[in-house]
């Protein structure tokens, strides 16, 4: 290949590369940090009755499905014994927290007696039968006199509770799938209203959670197959919020916060500037053996771990603003590591420029065959790394699937830069009269 295609290719990646970091600074894109780098808070939330390890693994799940969906980066939850431990980043505020991880309320489905504006509980709690209770609704617009829960939302397929708009009528709905084993349990209920019997007069059932009626649509056929859709006059705020509930519905235990812990941002520093600074001081002991030993073409290493540091800032800003994953300590590591596996590709090139030297060729013609016969091996080399990243991505949570996160992005970042910045700058570096010379990879005086 010609010098003047290598040096096009070579400096239209380069301002790619500044360009997008430009674009992300500007922009004022950056990595959303970590509980661990920004500060936050930490709820430690405990079950009201005895919960076994599976009771406790299913209300992590669902309070992680929630805080995701609420847009809380890259929340960490996780089981500690009895206890389940939510770590929230970038929260500053204790009772934010608490709202943020108060999602474990237990749905339960009430036929309605009556709902109406202006009615006092205290006054008709003496005229309520056993298991009827005096509710308010979510707006505080009415009282709902409900009978005793002939079921909770344990009867619908956990997180399948949707909001959509009608195709018939154009109106927000929520529709939820039932589960093949409590679909008689609910169409019991659901026959029960529709019959409008002395139980269920409104034929009404109400959706309530912590003793709070979310909402109490009209049961308008007897039974259902698969799935149940609620419509009425709701707007998207309105049917995203019973989705959510709905699907709270399959906690098996209720939790209560027990203690909340606030995460100083002045410690998350700490701990950041420590990570640079191992980080530097690492990079700076290799870089200076690379220099002492690669000589002229450590220029090569040195811009190119600039250029696939540009690409992996940018990379991070994207991840952090797309996704609900931040960059803890735990994401920096990967990064680190991912340093050692890039600094391996030009060692893998170098030294078979190295032996291609020291078998007689000049290093012009040296370092196109070299790359050529090392660039599989870097290919198989990185893959390998990513493919761990993946599975243990896969397999993990919490601050572990950022390191496994961080490690495979910025590990493919390396695939990228060897092929469109190293290859063509380490052929281009070996035509340098210098370098034909002999001065190169420190063999002083190979031909």
């Amino acid at each position: 290949m010609s010098s003047r295609r290598l040096w096009l290719s070579l400096i239209a990646f380069v301002v790619i590369v500044g360009g997008v970091l430009g674009l992300n600074l500007g922009m004022g894109n950056v990595p959303i940090l970590g509980l661990d780098l920004q500060g936050g808070v930490s709820v430690i939330l405990q079950p009201v009755d005895d919960a076994g390890a599976e009771d406790l693994i299913v209300v992590q799940e669902l309070i992680r499905d929630e805080l995701e969906s609420l847009g809380i980066a890259e929340p960490d939850v996780r089981v500690e014994g009895t206890n389940i431990i939510v770590d929230l980043p970038g929260v500053k505020d204790q009772a934010q927290a608490l709202d943020a991880v108060d999602v474990a309320g237990i749905v339960t489905l009430r036929p309605v007696i009556a709902c109406e504006v202006g009615l006092d509980p205290g006054t008709i709690a003496a005229t309520m039968t056993a298991g009827q209770s005096a509710l308010p609704t979510a707006d505080g617009f009415q009282i709902c006199i409900v009978g005793p829960a002939g079921g909770t939302g344990e009867v619908f397929v956990r997180g399948s509770a949707t909001a959509a708009i009608s195709q018939a009528t154009g109106q927000w709905i929520v529709s939820v799938d039932l589960r093949s084993d409590t679909q008689s349990q609910w169409n019991a209920l659901a026959s029960e209203c529709y019959s409008a019997t002395a139980a269920c007069p409104s034929q009404q059932l109400a959706i309530v959670l912590d003793d709070v009626v979310q909402s109490a649509p009209t049961v308008n056929q007897p039974s259902f197959t698969t799935g149940v859709e609620i419509s009425g006059a709701f707007t998207e705020d309105e049917v995203r919020s019973l989705a959510r509930v709905l699907n709270r519905g399959a906690f098996p235990v209720d939790v209560e916060a027990q203690r909340v812990e606030t995460v100083s941002a002045t410690a998350g520093a700490d701990s950041l500037r420590a990570a640079f600074i191992a980080g530097l001081i690492g990079v700076g002991i290799m870089l200076t053996y690379l220099v002492f030993y690669y000589r002229s073409m450590s220029v090569v290493v040195v811009t190119g771990l600039v250029v696939w540091g540009a690409l992996v800032f940018s990379l991070a800003s994207f991840v952090s603003q797309a996704t609900n994953f931040s960059l803890s300590l735990a994401g920096i590591t990967g990064i680190i590591v991912a340093i050692g596996v890039t600094v391996d590709s030009y060692l893998v090139l170098f030294e078979r420029l190295k032996d291609e030297v020291q078998a007689g060729r000049r290093p012009r013609n040296a370092a196109p065959r070299s790359f050529a016969a090392t660039w599989r091996t870097i290919v198989a080399a990185d893959l390998v790394s990513v493919m761990a990243a993946a599975i243990l991505f896969w397999l993990s949570v919490g601050s572990v699937k950022g390191f496994a996160l961080y490690l495979g992005l910025t590990t493919l970042c390396d695939l990228v830069v060897c092929w469109f910045f190293t290859r063509p700058a380490s052929i281009l570096m070996a035509r340098r009269a210098s370098v034909a010379n002999g001065r190169i990879l420190g063999l002083g005086g190979s031909q």
